[in-house]
């Protein structure tokens, strides 16, 4: 990445993770309101995920992540969070995002589960996923999780 994109991406990270974009999320996620922040922020989730910047495709800017988490390289479930910013919301840019990158990770990656977790609260993210084909797994205190069911359904 080029030293102009760094700085734009840890510029934008506080301008993504407000108050209300994060409130559901882990601790880690709050409180990010400055570059040194966003840069902590960024290396924890790249030394524990793979973070995959999403971006508006008309003027490249970025408006949210997508994480995937798995515990090994030869792990083929993945565990999936993503956000946008407050202003992209009610928009369909979500599925969108969703639908374009279980169908990449279908054709490059050896996953063949995807699982989510959702706050039991959050009825949009909830519906976002059992309308994107996931199926509710289980719950875990306030937590609910769901699977993607195997890639070979996909067409």
């Amino acid at each position: 990445m080029a030293q102009g994109e760094a700085l734009e991406l840890l510029g934008r990270i506080p301008q993504l993770l407000t108050p209300a974009v994060v409130e559901r999320l882990p601790s880690y996620f709050h409180g990010i309101e400055s570059q040194g922040d966003a840069r902590l922020w960024l290396e924890r989730m790249v030394s524990e995920s793979r973070l995959f910047a999403v971006t508006l495709h008309s003027t490249n800017l970025i408006i949210g992540f997508i994480f995937a988490y798995v515990e090994s390289e030869s792990d083929t479930e993945a565990h999936i969070g993503y956000l946008l910013g407050k202003s992209y919301w009610g928009q369909g840019l979500a599925y969108e995002l969703l639908q374009a990158f279980i169908k990449q990770a279908n054709q490059t990656q050896g996953w063949t589960k995807l699982i989510a977790g959702v706050e039991a609260n959050n009825l949009a993210s909830s519906r976002l996923l059992l309308k994107l084909g996931f199926a509710q797994r289980n719950a875990e205190g306030s937590v609910i999780f769901y699977e993607y069911p195997p890639f070979q359904s996909l067409s």
